[in-house]
């Protein structure tokens, strides 16, 4: 069936006269649905998780592809007018697996060139079989990756596909397969004269240096202009031989990530401020395919306005014509290796238009306004109701301008909101659609799911300097990059110059590599697993700044934040420095240095390795060990609005992971969840849900947390009530949510000035009286007549410190239990400072955090005691795995309390044999009850982390 729908695919995406208004209702047709609104799929069954049953995500058929900005819960009509691929891929997909026919698929067997078990390539470049993927290594139950034995499907008896993801892993020919390795940039790593036989020789010596890591996997860029110096010329011959850095690669058994682009960031071609790899020549012979800016003038993504830096836009024909040129030239040489040792295509990198400021600076060609107006017509059908929404008088939508700056301040700018909002999800649109494009012509050239998996990539994160928000960009968008396949994590959490402290975000890793995860059930269908395409191996050089001190010991920790929170592949940005095309240096602290020497990078990557060896297959099975609280963010407030005092961007990237910070200091695990994508009987599984709320929230959100509290939950709003609804004016849902439900009388608010940002409100609750600080601001509310209300924080007066107006109530009656927090006390936990930070504020606020969960009598299964200590568990059938963090800067013993014995599947009559397997040292062993009783203590460096592995003896 899977090659039925490829095979469809690929001759729907290369058909611009397809009738889509005829194969939408006979696709229809053969799904059995009548009419052109598709109702909303059952919610798909998860596999159960080892505390409760793992909440159901509403899985989207390919006709609800949830477009941006919008609320996948409710039904969406299929709009037959848009004949863009991106529809037509879509219908290939939904229908092509029911349309009849043999259909076969491109991959090859595993004894077939260029496959893992059949090595191929140059016999004085292939290394030792790697350890974890010769077929001669250990059994699977060790084994990080498994050998290609091609297993047929043990319910149908067909081979399994080359590549899938089931059973909550990556599974290659059927074993489910942990994918480790690095980014090793093959026209990087070279001879400064080119010389042939010099550069194929550090390739080998790098690969087998990532072998030895014990590494499984390689993945690169395949850069455009390095490869074409002229219209229809391409060159793979000598270092930019291509053929043979693939050979060499498979032939050591590797697995490998292959990255055409068109368009790579990469710092590339010479080093920062250079972008792209899409030729000079193409820039030079059509201007008329370059991005605009918003005066009409030629963009470019250079700091330093370097010409060369200009860039195409994305659905220019003139642009899609040489990619489709480009890609045939690259796949022609991977193909060899289809159905082998090439188990992903990444389509394009960071698809974000170029990291440039949405509002006055990308995109305003003519091709992608002609999207911009197309993406109204479509949403709004008619320009009255645009004008209704806007408040405006457009004659047509080819009338509408778009903004050319960025929201400002005040309540003026309000009624402006829905215009900023709709220009940038026409941006996330635009993104979608090029995407589809390229997925397309990838798809023609063979390299199509399950001979190849295909997944996007993206930073989670905004433009910032330290906090400070520098421009408005589109930052990822899961609805959007899983329409494309599986969306890979780029993590990194170090980007500054202005301190030395460990992590710029601490806490980045743990939150995304969990919403990544919750967004790829888009893709996938339920399933626990996450990819980084990036995760950071060090950091480029900044003109006059230098470096950012990227430690070993933040690479420790970025492997722990992100495996532990269910990581099940990942790629090291890069692995080996070397020469940008110049000849300049790209000096990016990596594990490996330019001349091959190891770093003590190297060293944590290794280490890392090795238990992924012993325990990799493992830890696929495993799942974290969460408690019933729900950290709910919304993807909507992605998009910036106008009239606000949370700058939307900092909010989404920053202070989330923050909030999410907050709580597992205080040794409390939460679930992740996007309010768009989440089904609304998915809330019956949370007793607690934080809701972070910059005071607008649009109807389906507000109305599902209403239900929530009248089904008994209990809901924390965090900075404001929500008073407005998404268009910025009251609703009836967004005011009884505010109004109804948190009945506090607003009395206004304080933005805090000076250099940090922050000052006290007054606290008196369980545990602790006393000032806290909270950060940007605080609102004010008054005591409502009536309902049961009791403040818990207070503004703090001048000159005596008297409380003043509440912060911070408790709303219990009939209508239910509500907490609302109308400051922030959380912002520091993703922020450098948060390794600073006096003891004594941390344990306050840790205690606020266990008041706060103490509402819901919620009980953390895992708990760390200390200070800066961070513990939580992943539950596999065969151990339990506790990653332990301490985040002071000196070394000491860590204790990790175990605290609910169901949860962790601890029997306390067993005896647990309990191992540091990162150092593989034993510790004592236990029974389940003193493991209860007494818990686990393990010695931890400064800065560094721990893995105790129990397992029953």
């Amino acid at each position: 069936m899977l090659a039925q729908v490829h095979k469809a695919t690929a001759s729907v995406a290369e058909n611009d006269d397809l009738d889509l208004d005829a194969a939408l209702a006979a696709c229809l047709q053969q799904l059995g649905l009548a009419g052109p609104h598709l109702a909303p799929p059952e919610p798909a069954a998860r596999l159960p998780s080892v505390r409760a049953a793992r909440p159901t995500v509403a899985v989207l058929t390919p006709f609800q592809c949830l477009p941006s900005g919008a609320d996948a819960r409710q039904s969406r009509p299929v709009h037959a007018s848009r004949r863009t691929r991106l529809t037509l891929l879509l219908l290939a997909f939904a229908c092509g697996g029911n349309s009849g026919g043999s259909g076969t698929t491109t991959s090859e067997s595993s004894s077939s060139p260029g496959s893992p078990s059949s090595p191929t390539g140059p016999t004085d470049a292939t290394g030792p079989s790697s350890p974890t993927t010769s077929a001669a290594s250990s059994d699977a139950s060790t084994n990080t990756t498994g050998s290609s034995t091609g297993d047929p499907d043990s319910s149908t008896g067909d081979p399994a596909p080359h590549v899938e993801i089931a059973g909550d892993a990556l599974r290659i020919d059927g074993v489910p397969t942990f994918l480790y390795g690095g980014d090793l940039h093959y026209f990087r790593v070279r001879a400064p004269d080119f010389d042939a036989q010099e550069t194929h020789t550090m390739w080998a010596a790098t690969l087998d240096a990532m072998q030895a890591a014990g590494m499984n996997m390689v993945s690169t860029y395949v850069p455009w202009d390095y490869h074409s110096s002229a219209p229809d010329t391409y060159d793979f011959t000598g270092a930019r031989d291509l053929g043979v850095f693939l050979d060499m690669a498979c032939g050591r058994g590797m697995h490998v990530v292959f990255k055409p682009g068109p368009l790579i960031t990469g710092e590339w071609p010479r080093g920062f401020g250079t972008f792209g790899a899409v030729p000079q020549w193409f820039k030079d012979n059509h201007p008329e395919a370059l991005v605009r800016d918003a005066n009409g003038a030629l963009w470019t993504y250079s700091p330093t306005n370097d010409a060369t830096q200009r860039q195409p836009t994305y659905l220019h024909k003139t642009y899609l014509a040489a990619v489709k040129a480009w890609y045939a030239a690259a796949f022609a040489v991977a193909r060899p290796h289809l159905g082998g040792c090439i188990v992903a295509v990444q389509v394009d990198n960071e698809t974000n238009l170029y990291w440039g400021d949405r509002f006055g600076g990308v995109d305003y060609s003519d091709t992608a306004l002609a999207f911009y107006r197309d993406f109204l017509q479509q949403k709004y059908k008619d320009i009255d109701a645009l004008n209704a929404r806007y408040k405006t008088a457009h004659k047509s939508f080819a009338a509408v301008a778009p903004p050319t700056s960025k929201p400002g301040a005040g309540a003026g700018e309000w009624p402006k909101n829905p215009w900023y909002a709709d220009w940038y999800w026409a941006g996330q649109a635009y993104a979608g659609a090029y995407l589809a494009e390229l997925q397309a012509m990838i798809v023609a050239e063979g390299f199509a799911p399950p001979a190849a998996l295909h997944f996007t990539n993206d930073s989670p994160f905004t433009l910032l300097f330290d906090d400070l928000p520098l421009r408005n960009v589109l930052v990822h968008d899961g609805p959007t990059k899983n329409a494309i396949g599986v969306a890979g994590l780029d993590l990194y959490p170090k980007q500054f110059t202005t301190n030395n402290n460990l992590q710029d975000q601490p806490f980045q890793a743990d939150y995304f590599t969990r919403l990544y995860d919750h967004h790829g059930d888009l893709a996938t269908g339920p399933q626990d697993f996450a990819y980084a395409a990036e995760l950071q191996g060090g950091f480029y050089a900044y003109p006059i700044l230098g470096h950012p001190k990227v430690a070993p010991a933040a690479t420790d920790q970025l492997l722990a934040r992100s495996i532990g929170r269910g990581l099940k592949g990942a790629s090291f940005y890069v692995i080996r420095d070397g020469l940008n095309l110049d000849n300049s240096d790209y000096d990016y602290q990596a594990a490996l240095t330019a001349d091959g020497s190891k770093t003590g990078r190297y060293d944590v990557m290794a280490r890392w390795g090795a238990l992924l060896q012993t325990h990799g297959q493992d830890l696929l099975t495993a799942r974290e060990v969460t408690d019933r609280v729900l950290v709910l963010a919304n993807g909507n407030y992605a998009a910036p609005q106008g009239g606000l005092l949370d700058d939307l961007q900092r909010f989404y990237t920053m202070e989330m992971p923050a909030l999410f910070g907050w709580l597992a200091h205080a040794g409390i695990n939460p679930v992740i969840r996007d309010a768009r994508t989440l089904a609304a009987d998915e809330l019956v599984n949370f007793d607690l849900v934080f809701y972070p709320n910059p005071d607008f929230i649009d109807d389906p959100t507000a109305t599902m947390l209403a239900e929530y509290v009248a089904a008994g939950g209990t809901l924390v709003q965090m900075l404001w009530p929500g008073q407005r609804g998404a268009d910025f004016v009251p609703t009836p849902a967004s005011s009884h949510l505010s109004q109804t439900l948190f009945p506090g009388v607003p009395a206004g608010q304080w933005v805090w000035v000076g250099p940090s940002r922050s000052g006290p409100v007054n606290a008196d609750f369980t545990g602790y009286q006393g000032k806290l600080p909270s950060y940007w601001y605080a609102s004010f509310w008054e005591a409502p007549d009536g309902p049961a209300f009791a403040p818990f924080l207070w503004e703090r007066t001048e000159p005596f410190g008297d409380n003043g107006d509440v912060v911070a109530y408790i709303a219990d009656d009939a209508a239910g239990r509500r907490i609302f927090v109308g400051a922030n006390l959380w912002a520091r936990y993703n922020q450098d400072d948060y390794y600073i930070l006096p003891a004594n504020e941390l344990q306050n606020s840790r205690t606020l955090a266990r008041f706060i969960t103490d509402q819901a009598g919620i009980e953390p299964a895992v708990r760390a005691t200390g200070i800066r200590h961070l513990a939580w568990a992943r539950r596999s059938p065969a151990a339990l795995y506790l990653f332990v963090i301490n985040d002071n800067t000196a070394a000491g013993p860590v204790h990790v309390e175990l605290r609910d014995a169901a949860a962790l599947q601890l029997d306390p009559a067993a005896n647990y044999a309990v191992t540091e397997a990162l150092h593989a040292t034993p510790l004592p062993a236990a029974t389940g009850q003193a493991l209860l009783s007494d818990g686990v203590t393990v010695q931890v460096d400064g800065l560094s982390t721990a893995v105790v592995v129990l397992t029953p003896m």
